[in-house]
């Protein structure tokens, strides 16, 4: 058994679960680590994941997905979301995984249907440069994607390092 199929991954929530109620996201830890957007309940696999990721910044697991859990996402909000991963995952969430939906927001089925389910990892990126950190939490990123496969990840990683960094990337200290 290789380390990507030892991740201890949480129990799955609905993206409805985590933005209906004032508070659901508290069940998200704080801690770095791995997250999954799956079709479906149950835990992430080949076959069902939609997006995978690693939160390795200081706000950890629940500030980093907790950008992807806005209770109301429109067209026009998900069009102008630069993160390609936040925009599919809202896409999804407005027309469904297939993308053939007519709805303009949200709908509380499609958001029923997305799982997400997350693990954290004791990643620890005080010792290095940060462009070191940046480039082995890539690496770690990058290895979710080639197990997983997910559906709406980029085969670009290296043009996202680019494009894609934000504050949540850079090390803590």
């Amino acid at each position: 058994m290789n380390w990507l199929q030892a991740i201890q991954w949480s129990t799955a929530h609905t993206i409805h679960q985590l933005t209906a109620e004032h508070g659901a996201r508290g069940v998200i830890p704080t801690e770095k680590g791995f997250y999954a957007f799956c079709k479906g309940a149950g835990l992430p696999s080949p076959d069902r994941c939609l997006y995978v990721g690693i939160a390795v910044g200081k706000r950890g697991l629940r500030g980093r997905l907790g950008s992807y859990l806005r209770a109301k996402v429109t067209e026009s909000k998900a069009a102008a979301m630069k993160h390609r991963g936040k925009r599919l995952i809202s896409f999804a969430r407005i027309k469904g995984v297939t993308g053939t939906g007519s709805a303009t927001a949200n709908t509380i089925r499609n958001d029923r249907f997305i799982h997400v389910s997350w693990a954290p990892v004791p990643l620890d990126f005080s010792g290095g440069e940060a462009a070191n950190a940046r480039e082995y939490a890539f690496m770690l990123e990058r290895a979710l994607i080639d197990y997983y496969r997910p559906l709406y990840n980029t085969a670009d990683w290296e043009a996202d390092l680019e494009l894609e960094l934000d504050e949540d990337f850079l090390p803590e200290g």
